[in-house]
């Protein structure tokens, strides 16, 4: 009668032990899902700033689509709204192609001596979600007469 008792105890134990090691294999099976989604966020993330920096760049520089956009605002005095696609590495794409999509609104401020614009960037997603914002200006100045 003991061997059976022993026997029926030893079952209870390893069900106990086995329901135990699922229970922490789910758990870190969540917690491995949780770390991979902070880390593409993360990266996003990152992405996104650079293709702000690079935007950034390209805004001072009045390279295209950014130069066109900003001398309509200058010259009709009305926000104006460009975007561009961008890949992963920050390097400018066609917009089928890209990973990311960099939009400036442009909003003119007047003044005597030339126009300042105000200069509004949006990085989105995939999924079209905003990724990163920043808000800089360039200064048009009024040609000289």
């Amino acid at each position: 009668m003991k061997t059976r008792h022993r026997n029926f105890a030893f079952y209870v134990e390893t069900l106990v032990l086995t329901l135990f090691f699922l229970l922490a294999l789910a758990l870190l099976v969540r917690l491995f899902g949780a770390a991979q989604a902070l880390g593409r966020t993360a990266r996003q993330t990152t992405d996104a700033a650079l293709v702000v920096q690079n935007v950034t760049a390209q805004l001072h520089a009045g390279e295209a689509p950014w130069g066109a956009a900003m001398d309509q605002a200058a010259a009709r005095g009305e926000p104006q709204t460009a975007a561009a696609g961008f890949a992963a590495d920050g390097t400018q794409q066609p917009a089928e192609q890209a990973d990311y999509t960099a939009t400036v609104v442009f909003t003119p401020q007047a003044y005597p001596a030339g126009t300042l614009l105000l200069a509004q960037v949006t990085v989105t997603g995939p999924g079209g979600d905003v990724l990163a914002e920043l808000e800089t200006a360039h200064y048009k100045p009024a040609p000289l007469e």
